[in-house]
């Protein structure tokens, strides 16, 4: 495994080096770690709003269930090419300023839907709120990984990943009672709100910590072979740690490849839910309108205990020398293409119980695969391109997966045409989820190698480094 830290060398490369980064406050890193869950909450509050007005929204507009995929899909067109650009000055901004705007402009967007409703506002307030949402995901980890070293990160990524679950557990029955007794618009005023109160604490006690990029000092010539050795996570002891890797050494590698297969199958899947799973639960299951939103975090009640039980057994692992080839790439692309299996069979079920248990398997064991997969790419990449590469590995992994919603509304629209059962439209919708998810998770395990790919990344930088010195 990439250590964090530079083996002694008998003679060091320069004559002074700089100084390690202090011990972080274990108070204060969980801190922000646990203020960038309730962020992580917010946004996902911010696209899950949409799921939860569906049938209300689709009844008082007339709208298919194709157009209203089209609506879902309008916040993952903008977003990817944001990102895009975002990469090319991320490393360059303040975490704290940045994620603080974003948060800000999430709220404001959400704004005019309530004071002046329709498919027209709907589409174009979607498209900012992707604008807006695509970079945070990038920050929030970047500022998190800030906090805690590379053997550490797999629990504050899970535990961030997880503000979308808790977000489904905790707040969306509330805000179905809210949308059931005063209307769907309110529901987009109440996450504005909850976005205004996250930045006034995020400006009190917003933080950037001691485990970002290392300031060195100018580096002595040395060679690629001699720099090969040394930390791809960035070592403060590691004298060409200022310097970057030509960007192609970094996107062309196997574990960047298999990051995006595997981010843009399960992002896709994570899109249909949030689109669809509600109307699948009323429509397909038959409950009723508030009792289907009340149930919309439960499959999500698998994806924390995964991710929690994932993410801590694998820092465990790491710790303990086990190769992230292992605890990261071939563990957790079984675990996607096991999810996928678990949605594929979803057609087979009947009743109501068997359905939801397959549901909760399938995306529980899917989604536990973001306790791995942004630890997995911040591993093979220097400190001081670590917020650029993530930003661009989720517009690309975006990019991918923007057809999701609408494909599951065309699917829906078909089987009600055919056969009018809404319930087998959701589950072949399910069923195509899983085969991608099932795709995904394969190619990651397949491809992914960050120990290997961290030391070609760190030789391209060193051959950089050694020819500007």
């Amino acid at each position: 495994m990439v250590s964090e830290r530079v083996p002694p060398h008998s003679e060091p490369a320069i004559s002074t080096t700089a100084a390690p980064p202090s011990k972080p406050s274990m108070v204060k890193a969980w801190v922000i770690t646990l203020m960038l869950l309730a962020s992580t909450l917010i946004a996902y509050l911010d696209k899950a709003i949409l799921g939860l007005v569906a049938q209300p929204v689709m009844a008082d507009l007339g709208l298919t269930a194709t157009q209203f995929g089209t609506i879902s899909t309008a916040a993952s067109l903008l977003g990817p090419v944001v990102t895009l650009l975002f990469a090319t000055v991320a490393d360059r901004l303040p975490l704290k300023g940045t994620l603080f705007t974003l948060v800000l402009l999430w709220s404001l967007i959400q704004l005019p839907i309530f004071f002046a409703a329709s498919a027209g506002m709907l589409v174009v307030t979607r498209l900012l709120l992707g604008a807006a949402d695509a970079p945070s995901n990038s920050v929030m980890h970047s500022m998190a990984y800030s906090w805690w070293p590379n053997e550490r990160r797999g629990l504050p990524a899970a535990l961030l990943t997880t503000g979308a679950s808790f977000g489904k557990l905790i707040f969306a029955p509330v805000l179905v009672v809210i949308i059931a007794a005063l209307g769907w618009q309110y529901g987009f005023l109440s996450v504005a709100i909850m976005g205004f109160v996250w930045c006034i604490g995020w400006a009190f006690v917003g933080k950037t910590g001691p485990y970002a990029e290392p300031v060195t000092p100018r580096p002595a010539k040395k060679t690629a072979e001699e720099a090969a050795a040394t930390a791809a996570d960035g070592s403060p002891e590691d004298p060409t740690a200022g310097t970057k890797a030509p960007l192609r050494s970094i996107l062309l590698t196997g574990t960047f490849i298999g990051y995006l297969a595997l981010f843009s199958s399960v992002g896709m899947l994570v899109m249909i839910v949030l689109t669809w799973l509600p109307s699948y639960f009323e429509a397909g299951l038959g409950f009723s309108a508030v009792t289907a939103g009340s149930l919309f975090g439960v499959p999500s009640i698998t994806s924390v205990i995964f991710l929690f039980a994932y993410g801590a057994w694998g820092d465990r692992a790491l710790k303990r020398g086990v190769p992230a080839r292992v605890v990261r790439t071939l563990i957790g692309g079984g675990l996607a293409m096991a999810g996928g299996l678990s949605l594929m069979t979803l057609p087979l079920a009947d009743g109501v119980a068997l359905p939801m248990a397959l549901l909760m398997l399938g995306y529980g064991l899917s989604t536990s695969i973001y306790a791995i997969a942004n630890p997995t790419l911040a591993q093979i990449t220097p400190p001081a391109q670590r917020t650029g590469v993530l930003s661009l590995g989720l517009a690309l992994s975006g990019l991918i997966g923007v057809p999701g919603p609408v494909l599951a509304g065309m699917v829906l629209d078909s089987a009600k045409a055919s056969s009018g059962s809404p319930a087998d439209g959701y589950t072949s919708a399910f069923l195509l989820a899983g085969v991608i998810v099932l795709i995904g998770g394969a190619l990651f395990a397949l491809l992914a190698n960050p120990e290997r790919d961290a030391l070609k990344v760190e030789a391209a930088r060193a051959a950089r480094a050694a020819r500007t010195s």
